[in-house]
């Protein structure tokens, strides 16, 4: 497909090409891994897509019909749920129990089996008006204060409209501007108003620059509004009274695009003396402690847990949280999975994987204070003899805001830490004191044993 780099102001005109793969197309000759780029990601995505148990489930980025060149994270939970689906071909031979998310040998061979197999899909017929993207710039967040340890300051906002046909935008750059140095930033992310899309958090590279290579979907005659933020170090003592600021230099899209570049945020200016909240977190009363067996049918058990205690500086407010099931057993084992939260249970909506409760209109933790948080569910019959363990990948999937300064907060582990095992918090060293290991907390494994009888006699 041919793609655009737009950087200042450009016109250009030419048809989107149809999402489609032929016989010829099914070629994968090396890795695929989160963050590849190329062909042969679309020929991987459309494959996927071509399976209901497989495709790319949530709308935009490499869904179907919306298949692009990113390997993005929607694009790696597919992935594994197609390794975990062909596991005696992919994963037995791998010496492997659940799928990875990466593409290997044992899975490009099952890639080429199935697509070679696939009939062409018929091209896409033009629109009577060629596909565009128009570029502009909404109102500016607020100047405020940039606080040591704030993250999810909001620096810059922008749209993009796609005119009769969907976009692919495949990358944005973003470059650090205004009185500063790059060491202000902790990193920086961007996400969009209508929470779809979220990228990876990176660093400034030596160009003062970052390229967030996380593909989305702008939908036909729609906006699509996005903001650039930023994470503040933890130490600003050396950046006092510096205003930073984040422009947004370049959009790579696959159609044409009208628009004004570079387009240059707010500022903020760097406080030391403010210091903001935070939290620490040990292993909740509600979580098992150590891995358990349970049965199938068995109703309401507690998977993982953690408790969130708000440090002396600010009232919290906890938005999100996302688990991440690690087990072997897939979501179709699982029923009425909900996060409790001192004794209140929320939904959790499901991607693959990943299980994510947003509340609503947050939940407030006191300074001072404590929050249990646990998750659980049934066990349905198809699950027996697999496995269920919840993790929090990284502490970011906790999502906490301080309500004194609106800023989102970090949280470490302050127990119940080690460098491996379950239900601790995994840690460099295995220490409070050690860096943020993966998972974040690694929860208990819950085995599904297929259920007994009791026998009575007289």
């Amino acid at each position: 497909m041919t793609r655009y780099l737009l950087s200042f102001v450009f016109v250009c005109s030419i048809l989107l090409a149809p999402h489609t793969i032929h016989a010829a197309q099914c070629t994968w000759d090396r890795d695929l891994s989160l963050g590849s780029r190329g062909e042969d990601v679309r020929a991987l995505q459309v494959v996927l897509n071509a399976d209901a148990e497989t495709r790319i489930a949530v709308a935009g980025a490499g869904s179907p019909g919306s298949e692009g060149v990113v390997f993005g994270t929607k694009t790696r939970n597919a992935v594994i749920r197609f390794q975990e689906k062909y596991a005696a071909d992919i994963l037995v031979p791998a010496g492997l129990s659940k799928g990875t998310g990466s593409v290997r040998a044992f899975t490009r061979t099952k890639l080429l089996n199935l697509c070679t197999h696939q009939v062409d899909a018929p091209a896409q017929t033009s629109s009577a008006l060629p596909p565009s993207l128009t570029v502009s710039a909404p109102p500016q967040p607020a100047s405020t204060l940039a606080l040591a340890g704030a993250w999810g300051l909001p620096f810059t906002t922008i749209a993009l409209t796609a005119g009769p046909s969907d976009v692919e935008v495949h990358s944005i750059t973003i470059e650090r501007a205004g009185f500063a140095v790059d060491q202000v930033f902790a990193g920086a992310y961007i996400e969009d108003d209508a929470g779809e899309y979220s990228s990876d958090e990176k660093l400034f590279d030596s160009n003062h620059r970052i390229t967030f290579a996380n593909a989305f979907t702008v939908p036909s005659n729609t906006t699509k509004t996005l903001t650039v933020y930023g994470s503040i170090t933890d130490d600003v003592s050396s950046y006092e009274g510096q205003m930073p600021m984040i422009r947004i230099v370049g959009i790579d899209s696959s159609v044409p695009a009208v628009g004004t570049l570079p387009m240059l945020g707010t500022g903020h200016t760097v406080n030391g003396t403010i210091t903001i909240g935070g939290a620490t977190a040990v292993r909740s009363a509600y979580d098992p402690g150590a891995d358990q067996s349970k049965y199938i049918n068995d109703t309401a058990v507690r998977f993982s847990g953690i408790r969130i205690t708000a440090n002396s500086e600010e009232d919290i407010t906890l938005k999100s949280i996302t688990w991440d099931q690690a087990g072997t057993a897939s979501s179709a084992d699982l029923a009425n999975v909900v996060t409790v939260v001192d004794d209140n249970a929320y939904p959790a909506e499901v991607d693959g994987r990943w299980y994510t409760t947003t509340f609503p209109n947050g939940i407030t933790i006191r300074k001072g204070y404590s929050a249990d948080v646990h998750i659980r569910g049934d066990l349905l019959p198809s699950g027996a003899k697999r496995t269920v363990k919840f993790d929090i990948r990284e502490s970011g999937d906790v999502e906490l805001y301080g309500q004194t300064y609106g800023f989102g907060v970090n949280m470490w582990a302050a127990g119940n830490t080690s460098d491996t095992g379950n239900s601790v918090f995994i840690t460099s060293d295995g220490t409070t004191d050690g860096d943020e290991g993966t998972p974040f907390y690694s929860g208990a494994s819950i085995e599904i044993l297929s259920g007994g009888f009791i026998s009575i006699g007289r």
